[in-house]
């Protein structure tokens, strides 16, 4: 009986701990579609009146539109510059995302036609990398980004919707 109730025991331990690394393990490919929340500071760079270069870095969160998931609950860390030629621009940035975890991927991001101000604004994202869990992302994602009224000079602030697909692949060492 002694056996018995050992061997019950164990075997319970090792479904639970399977479990919780399935639970935990990523799904190779998939979609996501959320939220991203952030702040920063920007600096103007004129070159004439009708042209100047906008460097700038911000930081903010990410929620998934499930509440759930390897894309919610992240940290953002962005920095790009735009050049804007008569009010209209264009933007190449990188976005590190963080995870709970410490996993990072990377994804540059690109706009044309961007606006100054209020204006909803439209681009793309490509996954560029990653470390853990996101070693071998692949991916992209389209958003809109809505520009918000600035606190102070030289911050910005925006929410900005996004929606793509990812697939996990083997890197070759």
């Amino acid at each position: 009986m002694k056996r018995l109730f050992v061997a019950s025991i164990l075997s319970f331990v090792f479904l639970f701990t399977i479990g919780i690394v399935a639970y935990a393990e990523m799904a190779k490919e998939g979609s996501l579609s959320g939220t991203n929340t952030y702040a920063g500071t920007h600096k103007m760079i004129p070159l004439d009146k009708e042209h100047f270069i906008l460097v700038y870095e911000n930081m903010g969160v990410r929620a998934s539109d499930t509440g759930e998931g390897p894309f919610h609950g992240m940290s953002t860390h962005n920095q790009g510059i735009m050049y804007f030629e008569k009010g209209v621009g264009r933007l190449r940035g990188y976005l590190i995302s963080v995870d709970k975890d410490g996993d990072k991927f990377l994804t540059e991001l690109t706009e044309e036609n961007s606006q100054l101000g209020g204006s909803p604004t439209s681009g793309t994202g490509k996954f560029v990398g990653g470390t853990g869990k996101f070693k071998g992302i692949q991916g992209e994602i389209e958003y809109t980004r809505q520009n918000l009224y600035p606190v102070a000079e030289g911050t910005h602030q925006a929410v900005s919707k996004f929606k793509g697909n990812y697939k996990i692949v083997e890197t070759k060492e």
